[in-house]
């Protein structure tokens, strides 16, 4: 079910773009945390512009897919919850019936220890500058615990890669942050994340380029369009929409969906 799909009619709105740059790992903009926070409780969709350079983040979903190829894939259609520390990838192709629906390759992070090498470090400091930011904004708290957050890297492929709209409950996370690893118009053109907001619908295709990270509050329905349908999906391919993400893990009752 793509219901964000179906959105004759309703009125559209624009996200705000903020220029924003990382120095010695702390990401800063024109507008101070608590400016960003009053925009997003709000209901605005904030998009921090030119956050991390795009060299890092093409670095970071190279080695992401090496170490996804290094490594043997968890089992499509069974639940990794019961291993909370356990890093892993998956490849969703669609064919397993979900509660969500969709279509994308997954690497998922729970323990930054058990890493070593180049992934390590490349995931771990694009996670903790995430993390920092997430904890200024939301005034929240959170560490990479097993109590608290994990990072996911997500490749939405060319070819139809999707998300269905859903929405999470506001609290205790209060806030989504969702980092593009992708150069928009040369990995992909179509298939950008998509909200319902107080203001309207927002489509964050055309402003959502690499090394930005869009910024909304968490209970907003989201999600992702496909991804230039009219080509033929390759898993092996670097092409088509990455993100990077930060969501509770299942120890929590209340984290519904990935992102």
């Amino acid at each position: 079910m793509r219901s964000l799909d179906n959105l004759a009619g309703q009125e559209a709105a624009s996200p705000v773009l903020i220029k924003a740059f990382t120095s010695e790992g702390v990401i800063r903009s024109q507008l101070t945390d608590a400016e960003i926070d009053a925009l997003v409780s709000s209901g605005k969709v904030v998009i921090l512009k030119s956050a991390f350079d795009p060299a890092k983040m093409i670095y970071l979903r190279q080695v992401a897919k090496r170490w996804g190829k290094a490594t043997p894939p968890f089992p499509h259609g069974e639940s990794p919850t019961a291993m909370p520390n356990l890093n892993y990838h998956r490849i969703d192709d669609g064919r397993i019936v979900s509660s969500l629906p969709h279509v994308f390759h997954q690497i998922c992070f729970n323990s930054f220890d058990a890493l070593d090498g180049e992934i390590a470090q490349a995931a771990g400091s694009v996670a903790r500058s995430m993390l920092d930011l997430q904890n200024r904004v939301a005034n929240t708290k959170f560490d990479f615990a097993l109590t608290g957050l994990r990072v996911k890297v997500l490749q939405y492929p060319c070819g139809g890669g999707y998300l269905s709209e859903h929405k999470h409950p506001l609290e205790p996370q209060r806030i989504g942050l969702i980092t593009s690893l992708s150069r928009l118009g040369d990995d992909f053109v179509n298939g950008g994340t998509i909200f319902r907001t107080p203001f309207g619908f927002v489509d964050t295709n055309e402003y959502h380029d690499i090394g930005d990270i869009i910024i909304f509050r968490y209970d907003l329905a989201h999600a992702v369009r496909p991804v230039d349908e009219d080509k033929q999906i390759d898993w092996d391919s670097d092409s088509g929409k990455w993100s990077v993400v930060l969501e509770l893990r299942e120890t929590h009752a209340h984290s519904v969906a990935t992102m």
